[in-house]
């Protein structure tokens, strides 16, 4: 299933008439999360608080981001990468930083992602999932993935029958999914600049949100 694994799935791929019986039982796993209906078609997934997936699913990988550490954080140690003269002098001096872990706020007793990521004592991910359709989903692993250390945009990863959902969340551990590499090579060209300026981004956004907060409250108490 090397033409599912290596292309986006987004656009049209042609798979030849099979015969199930002599493909690999991998193979046949990935076929047949790739022929399966997509995620929750009619809905947002936000809106879905909690339920079970009940078919494997195929998603490719646009984004992974390190949320077990500060945005500000992320992005010296991408610049401290791309040209080590610019490290931190502070860094250098001291050689440790803050750990700040993002919580997700999950609306059911069933689960706690902060707690359960916490508890793992692991650095938390959070991936941007794509389907066949285009439709975007997000993932946390909640145990350590040795994989998310080498994975590259475009890779593609099977989410496994009974893996929680959670308001547009999967809960991803190792024995949920399969992940099965793959590459776009257009998504990953300049990567490390490309998550800078993401991060730059969200730090903005924050910001604004924080500057607009603040002057609502400001106003209410006037």
């Amino acid at each position: 299933m090397s033409q599912i694994i290596s292309q986006d799935i987004t656009q049209p791929i042609h798979i030849p008439q099979i015969d199930g019986s002599r493909l690999s039982s991998r193979d046949s796993l990935v076929l047949k999360a790739f022929r399966n209906d997509v995620w929750l078609p009619n809905t947002t997934g936000i809106e879905q608080k909690y339920c079970l997936v009940s078919r494997e699913l195929l998603f490719q990988i646009l984004m992974v981001e390190d949320i077990s550490k500060s945005k500000l954080s992320q992005i010296d140690d991408i610049t401290t990468r791309l040209n080590p003269k610019y490290q931190r002098i502070d860094r250098l001096n001291n050689g440790r930083e803050k750990v700040v872990i993002n919580q997700v706020n999950v609306e059911t007793e069933e689960t706690n992602i902060d707690n359960s990521c916490q508890s793992n004592k692991k650095s938390v991910y959070r991936l941007t999932l794509q389907d066949k359709s285009g439709a975007i989903f997000y993932a946390i692993n909640t145990t350590n993935l040795p994989w998310l250390f080498v994975c590259m945009l475009g890779s593609k990863l099977i989410i496994n029958t009974g893996t929680q959902f959670i308001r547009g969340v999967f809960l991803l551990n190792d024995t949920n999914c399969i992940f099965l590499g793959g590459v776009n090579q257009i998504w990953n060209e300049n990567r490390e600049l490309k998550l800078q300026e993401y991060l730059e981004a969200k730090l903005r956004r924050d910001s604004e949100s924080r500057v607009s907060s603040n002057s609502k409250k400001r106003k209410a108490t006037q």
